[in-house]
C-alpha cells in the first residue's frame, strides 16, 4: 500500500503583509525643480505674459537673437512698420536691415499639456506592466522600493516620449524663425526640460 501526501504553504498572510507596505505610498511623475519646472508649468497650462510698466517684451525673430538678450546688441534701434508693429533691428550693410526682435506688449502661450495628457495616453500600458511585477512582489517578497522605482521610471520614460512627439499647438511662426526653422516640436529648444521629467516616491 502506497502513501501519498502533499504540503501546502499558505501565502496569504505574507501577501497581505506585503500589500500593507504599499499603503500610503505613491509615485509622482513631473518636472519638480528650478527653471525647468517653471517652464513646464507654462507649457502645461498655458499663460499670458505681459510687459511690466508699460514696456515691451522682446521676441527673438532670428537664430542670432534666440540665445541672447536685446541688451547684448548695442547697435539696435526701433523700427515701426506701416502696420504699427515694432521691431528691434540693426544695420546690415548699405540699405539693409536685420530684424532681431519684435516688440510686443504681451504674448499668449497656448496650453500644451504633456504631463497630464502624456499620463492619460500611457498609464494603462504602464499599469499592465506593473501588475505583472506586483504579483512577484506579493509572492516573493521583492523590495518595495524596487516596484515603486520601476513604476516611476516607466511612467517618466513614456511621458518623455509623448512630449518629444508632441506637435500641437504648433510654435508661432516668429519662434520657428528664431530657431532657423526645422524644429516643429513646440516643447523642444535644448531638450533639457523634457529630459528633466522624473519621478519621486511619496510616503
Amino acid at each position: 500500500m502506497g502513501i501519498q501526501y502533499s504540503t501546502q504553504k499558505n501565502l496569504l498572510p505574507q501577501m497581505v503583509q506585503q500589500a500593507e507596505k504599499l499603503n500610503h505610498k505613491s509615485v509622482e511623475v513631473g518636472v519638480f525643480d528650478g527653471d525647468h519646472a517653471w517652464l513646464a508649468g507654462i507649457h502645461e497650462y498655458g499663460c499670458n505674459i505681459t510687459a511690466k510698466s508699460g514696456g515691451y517684451l522682446t521676441i527673438p525673430c532670428n537664430p542670432q537673437a534666440a540665445s541672447a538678450s536685446a541688451r547684448s546688441f548695442p547697435d539696435l534701434f526701433v523700427l515701426t512698420l506701416e502696420d504699427g508693429s515694432k521691431w528691434l533691428v540693426k544695420e546690415q550693410g548699405k540699405d539693409r536691415l536685420k530684424f532681431m526682435y519684435q516688440l510686443v506688449k504681451s504674448v499668449t502661450i497656448p496650453e500644451r499639456s504633456f504631463l497630464r495628457a502624456g499620463f492619460d495616453a500611457c498609464h494603462e500600458k504602464v499599469v499592465g506592466q506593473i501588475e505583472k511585477a506586483l504579483g512577484q512582489y506579493l509572492i516573493n517578497g521583492t523590495q518595495i522600493d524596487t516596484i515603486l522605482k520601476q513604476c516611476g521610471m516607466e511612467l517618466a520614460s513614456q511621458i518623455k516620449k509623448y512630449a518629444r512627439d508632441l506637435r500641437s499647438p504648433p510654435k508661432a511662426r516668429i519662434t520657428v524663425s528664431s530657431y532657423g526653422g526645422g524644429k516643429d516640436n513646440p516643447l523642444l529648444k535644448t531638450g533639457e526640460m523634457i529630459q528633466s521629467i522624473t519621478y519621486r516616491i511619496e510616503e
